[in-house]
């Protein structure tokens, strides 16, 4: 399991990250009015997080993973799927904003890992911090990607052909890696914490962003798109980071679970109240 989750953190997960952001045209649809919302709201979902994690989880090295499980969604399998099931189709709204928060996603987890330390302690200094984040392979595929879009590059096909097979491997190799190192005994002893975790990530937080987006006058697409940022089950890819980065992967996991099986109420019951009140 080692490998895999090191083939996924390493390569496939960077490959797909790329691929995204390169393809995403920056010019079209833009709105920053939009994207600052989602951007300042995730980075405000962190304090937030660790405002419960400081009454919550006493354990210091479950902090990160608890906060990263509270914030990060699953936006590109779950969010995508749901917008097309909701709007007919992705819209030009979601992957602009993807390309700007799955960066962020993985910038915050870096600062994270780094700051409340892991089980090999480390010094948490702006210095080292920055450091991780510049040697982060997601972050370099990232950084890569967003060259390739604004200078409008493509690769030959038979590159871009492998790169999609790699693509492809990334959630289903992460749910693999999840479920061969589950732990029953490790996720029961954690199970409050998982649970506060959930209720942030599916109730709490999207349930803040939506009524702040309408005081706004986000309307029906910029809406959806914000409760699925906010509101989706955690993302799988937080389990491969949570290890790469050396935090309590079992805590990691647990909350993917925990998330992927409450939010089959809680997406339906808020998609129900987004209809009933006439926003979708």
């Amino acid at each position: 399991m080692r490998q895999a989750n090191t083939m996924v953190f390493n390569l496939a997960l960077p490959i797909k990250l790329f691929s995204d952001v390169s393809k995403t045209s920056f010019a079209e649809s833009f709105d920053w009015g939009f994207i600052l919302f989602v951007v300042i709201g995730t980075v405000v979902s962190v304090f937030v997080a660790a405002v419960f994690a400081r009454f919550s989880v006493k354990n210091p090295t479950q902090k990160a993973a608890f906060i990263q499980g509270s914030f990060r969604g699953n936006f590109l399998y779950v969010g995508y799927s749901l917008m097309e099931n909701v709007m007919g189709s992705v819209g030009t709204k979601a992957p602009i904003a993807i390309a700007f928060i799955v960066p962020l996603y993985n910038i915050l987890a870096v600062m994270l890992f780094s700051y409340y330390g892991t089980e090999e302690k480390s010094e948490a200094n702006l210095k080292s911090v920055g450091m991780k984040i510049l040697k982060n392979p997601l972050i370099i595929a990232i950084i890569i990607g967003f060259i390739f879009s604004s200078l409008n590059l493509s690769m030959p096909m038979v590159v871009e052909r492998t790169f999609s097979y790699f693509s492809v491997l990334v959630t289903p190799l992460a749910l693999l890696t999840i479920g061969a190192s589950f732990k029953f005994q490790k996720i029961r002893e954690s199970f409050g914490i998982s649970l506060i975790a959930s209720m942030l990530k599916l109730v709490i937080l999207p349930l803040i962003a939506v009524y702040f987006a309408l005081q706004l006058g986000f309307q029906a697409e910029e809406l959806l798109v914000i409760y699925i940022i906010f509101g989706v089950p955690t993302a799988a890819a937080s389990y491969i980071m949570t290890i790469a980065l050396k935090g309590d992967h079992d805590l990691a996991s647990g909350i993917i679970m925990l998330t992927t099986l409450l939010s089959n109420v809680t997406m339906t019951l808020f998609i129900f109240g987004f209809r009933t009140l006439g926003i979708l």
